[in-house]
């Protein structure tokens, strides 16, 4: 190759790239692995070009890029090109051959017009009928979870030239005109002109509320209108500011069964978990209300790594390492609350940096004020905090409260004696309140007999939540036609779980703890997308539960409804110990004196250990019988307290140790006589080794080495 060539070929290789940075410049960016590919593509011409040495090469490389365009291509037709590419690959092969048959000394060479013809038409044949025979047979080829390339998806990196992307990132929306139209991570999501509401979503789950109505003169009303008036109920109750137990059995829709593109979020974390959008605290007999003023719109901006994040001031730290952050991804929640768990202690959202973006409502819930409802496709960075289960047992008050259910003369109406002077500083005095209908009620019952023989908070909680989850069934289904949907509840022990959260809640509160009512989401194990990284929450995962408050103010989740996963609160390996040691301690006495004893007898049991592996390792290996009986020898001696020092010889040691006592010299001659013609004369006499080593082993433990020591030492 000339230098004029080089250059050349320097060039056309560094045109693809320069071209990409000027693209980026002026704002067309070219996707890096595009750039990658055409650069590539520009090599392998400048290699053809190039010496007779790295031609082959251009073939190779012109090779991987057909077949990389073909396996991206969306067209089923693309695979043309691989198969032209074929044929003219076995044309220039074929025309190779030929070519360097004609250097060598032949006498006389007849050319044909037919064989390179007809081996590009068999090759060609052998490709179309391959790819006849697969056809079908497999299924829908799976994306990559994570790459190198900073795809417009990838879980660090984002582009924005970008055509589609991988894994869990913020920017996983591959649309660049209207983004409604398109779901996260390619999932094809159309919305619906009408985008559902959380309270839509319990009323197809639960049931709606029951309306109290006066049974007079009526007219039936059209179709039409009657579809007019549950859109504006439902919308009147996105702003709704209660939640109410009495409920009417849900209707059953024949709709088909939902699938992950009808998804409302989209979950990037573990599952198992529950997503809290609404919290109540006041119970009224049937409803729940929020009275509490928790609320903040302007949460803490802190940097992390170039990020803004907004954290609420209560419950972030000064570090962030011990937060874990997770993805959630809102695709068709028409509202203005976000979605997420326990201990929640920011969120963050890529290029925002406004601290008026979010806000905590006055029940404590995330949202983001001034707007309709959160964007479709929003993906959010959320870091929550966890607890341990150390916490829960020293953290929850010790001194009882109980409900006062003594009827006046105006109505059923007590409060909850406050559990602490925190809470009672945190919370407004509307917090924790209870209006019930009934002078005495089966609540006061069930806490005193589930309770019975639990002294600790958290274990009369647990408890509680044991017997809801093992003595009762969850049924959305069921009616309650009591006037008092608890004490109907606690009769025919089946219902909803916002009937096992509401008694949860209420007993909790006869027990002396401050409890509320949580409405949100349930991420389901069942719905992961493994190979999107994601878990599809749908409008059917709907749930109700309850969060506890602690003694600093924190609140953590209970699940008192069967068919849900539990919160899990790790416990440190002191409170395992302790625990162990309390139901355990009978055992605990006895690990105790047998590992004393154990101890005591340790000298025993090695010399048992030593002597089962040296019969072992004679079946094993009986040529290495000599060598096992010497380290079974030293081993020994270093529990006697007389071991080999490193490069002595071990004729020399063993010889000095059985001095001063003239059978165990003799017998120790006659082993390393032994050893050395094992070693080094190849004798087959090893039925008089094995006796020599066995004498030794039997006469050598550890107490008359111990002695044996003494006595050289003197």
């Amino acid at each position: 190759m000339t230098s004029r060539q080089r250059r050349w070929s320097i060039a056309m290789v560094v045109v693809p790239i320069v071209a990409a940075v000027v693209a980026r410049v002026f704002g067309s960016p070219i996707a890096f692995e595009m750039t990658a590919l055409t650069t590539l593509a520009a090599a392998s011409l400048a290699m053809a070009i190039g010496s007779e040495r790295i031609q082959p090469m251009s073939l190779v490389s012109s090779g991987f890029l057909t077949l990389f365009a073909v396996a991206i291509s969306d067209s089923r037709h693309a695979v043309l090109i691989a198969i032209v590419w074929l044929a003219v690959c076995v044309w220039h092969l074929i025309a190779n051959h030929w070519e360097r048959l004609d250097l060598c000394a032949v006498q006389q060479v007849h050319r044909g017009k037919t064989v390179r013809p007809a081996s590009v038409v068999v090759a060609v044949a052998i490709c179309i009928l391959s790819g006849l025979v697969v056809r079908d047979r497999f299924g829908e080829s799976k994306r990559f979870s994570g790459g190198f390339m900073p795809t417009s998806g990838g879980s660090k990196w984002s582009d924005p030239a970008a055509r589609s992307g991988v894994g869990t990132g913020d920017a996983t929306i591959a649309a660049k005109d209207h983004a409604e139209s398109f779901g996260a991570v390619e999932s094809d999501l159309f919305l619906e002109s009408t985008q559902p509401s959380l309270f839509d979503m319990y009323n197809d789950a639960i049931g709606e509320p029951k309306k109290k109505n006066k049974w007079e003169r009526r007219q039936g009303l059209a179709p039409e209108k009657m579809i007019e008036t549950h859109e504006q109920t439902a919308k009147s109750e996105k702003g709704g500011s209660s939640f109410s137990t009495d409920r009417m059995p849900p209707k059953k829709h024949l709709h088909l069964k939902d699938s992950p593109e009808n998804a409302v979020i989209q979950w990037a974390g573990p599952t198992g978990i529950r997503l809290a959008m609404n919290r109540y605290d006041t119970f009224e007999g049937s409803d729940w209300t929020n009275s509490a003023t928790l609320g903040n719109e302007k949460l803490d901006r802190r940097d992390y790594d170039g990020a803004a994040w907004f954290m609420d001031p209560k419950l972030s730290s000064p570090t962030r390492s011990a937060a874990e952050v997770n993805l959630l991804k809102v695709l068709r929640l028409d509202s203005t609350r976000l979605p997420v768990p326990m201990l929640t202690m920011g969120v963050h959202v890529k290029d925002v940096d406004r601290q008026d973006f979010f806000g905590i409502e006055d029940d404590g819930s995330y949202f983001m004020p001034g707007r309709e409802k959160v964007p479709a496709l929003t993906v959010v960075n959320v870091a929550s905090t966890k607890i341990a289960e150390d916490e829960l047992w020293d953290r929850l008050p010790l001194h009882t409260c109980s409900l006062n259910f003594d009827q006046n003369e105006d109505a059923a109406s007590t409060e909850l004696s406050e559990p602490s002077q925190a809470a009672v500083a945190s919370d407004p005095p509307a917090s924790g309140r209870v209006k019930l209908s009934l002078d005495s009620h089966p609540l006061r019952d069930c806490a005193t007999q589930w309770t019975a023989g639990c002294d600790h908070p958290y274990e009369k909680l647990q408890a509680i939540v044991s017997r809801l989850r093992s003595d009762f069934t969850f049924d959305r289904s069921a009616e309650t036609t009591d006037e008092d949907s608890i004490a109907g509840f606690l009769k025919t022990r089946r219902g909803g779980d916002h009937l096992f959260a509401t008694t949860a809640a209420l007993l909790a509160r006869e027990i002396g703890l401050q409890s509320r009512l949580v409405t949100g989401f349930y991420v389901r194990p069942s719905a992961i997308d493994i190979t999107a990284g994601h878990t599809n929450v749908l409008p059917d995962d709907v749930h109700v539960w309850v969060e506890v408050q602690l003694d600093d103010n924190r609140w953590f989740e209970i699940e008192p409804t069967p068919g849900y996963r539990q919160p899990i609160y790790t416990p440190s390996a002191w409170l395992v110990t302790q625990q162990f040691a309390a139901a355990h301690w009978p055992h605990a006495i006895g690990l105790i004196a047998a590992a004393g004893l154990l101890f005591l007898t340790r000298l025993f049991w090695i010399e048992l250990a030593l002597s089962v592996l040296y019969r072992i390792g004679v079946i094993v290996w009986p040529r290495g019988r000599m060598a096992l009986a010497m380290r079974v020898l030293q081993t020994r001696a270093r529990y006697a307290g007389c071991s080999r020092i490193a490069g002595r010889p071990q004729r020399d040691w063993l010889l000095s140790i059985t001095s001063t006592h003239d059978p165990l010299l003799k017998t120790a001659r006659r082993f390393c006589d032994a050893a050395d013609r094992a070693a080094f004369a190849e004798s087959e006499n090893t039925f008089h080794e094995d006796n020599v080593s066995n004498e030794l082993l039997m006469n050598l433990k550890i107490p008359v080495l111990r002695q044996l020591a003494s006595e050289t030492t003197v």
